[in-house]
């Protein structure tokens, strides 16, 4: 078995055996992996707090054949506030589901991981768990070669004054070409200057933006619409996020 280090983040975990995790990374130069960390749910287990869900650490591994093994991990961020409060929490669990399931094994890419990691390290400040979610799906769209078409209509590429939103088609329609999806979604202009924003508006910057509920409400359709046109699976997370929005 080969040995290497990468930097990664635990995306997920889930218990096999009488103390062993299987934990879902994604890592800086490797993409995602899948690997066991043997005896870490044990109380004196030096792998317990290193590979709890959310962890950024650098990661000592063996290949395996199917799963790779966890032999030792040197935390950088333990990122450990969002597993303590539930509303941060249920927001960083879609954060990583959702790139989970947009990923095979592998892939790896640089503004991806930097892309997670700011979005763990933003809620972690506590910014906006909202905002820094629209602006990471948003982001994570784009990097995935799903970057909406804000400039034009999508269509037939004129100016858009009055707009709807084409989830099919990936970006805004003008009334001249509503009738080529009835199932796109009216969409203000400030919601889509909001979008534009976003797109561009790196992590440091989202503490000092103020959508309103309106819009925020706009934005949350549309991202989820757009995404779970695209996603192979619905993702589970959401139903947690839902219940806790509801409690808060």
């Amino acid at each position: 078995m080969a040995l290497y280090k990468t930097e990664a983040i635990v995306l997920r975990t889930r218990n096999i055996g009488e103390a062993d995790r299987i934990v879902t990374l994604y890592s800086r130069d490797k993409g995602k992996i899948e690997g066991v960390a043997r005896g870490s749910r044990r109380a004196k287990s030096r792998l317990m707090g290193s590979t709890q869900v959310f962890t950024y650490g650098r990661f000592l591994l063996f290949s395996g054949r199917s799963l790779d093994t966890v032999s030792q991990v040197e935390i950088q961020e333990s990122f450990a506030s969002l597993r303590e409060d539930l509303v941060r929490m249920a927001y960083a669990s879609y954060i990583a589901e959702l790139l989970d399931v947009s990923l095979e094994p592998g892939e790896p890419s640089e503004d991806l991981f930097e892309l997670l990691y700011d979005a763990f390290e933003a809620l972690d400040e506590g910014l906006s768990p909202s905002l820094v979610t629209r602006w990471f799906e948003l982001r994570l769209m784009g990097l995935l070669g799903y970057r909406p078409q804000l400039a034009a209509c999508v269509g037939c590429g004129g100016e858009v004054v009055e707009a709807r939103f084409s989830v099919r088609e990936g970006g805004l329609l003008c009334p001249r070409c509503f009738p080529k999806d009835p199932t796109s979604i009216a969409v203000a202009r400030s919601s889509i200057e909001w979008m534009k924003r976003l797109l561009v508006t790196e992590a440091g910057r989202l503490g000092v933006m103020r959508p309103s509920e309106r819009d925020e409400s706009s934005l949350e359709a549309i991202s989820r619409a757009y995404i779970d046109f695209r996603l192979p699976r619905p993702l589970k997370s959401l139903g947690f996020l839902a219940s806790i929005k509801d409690l808060a």
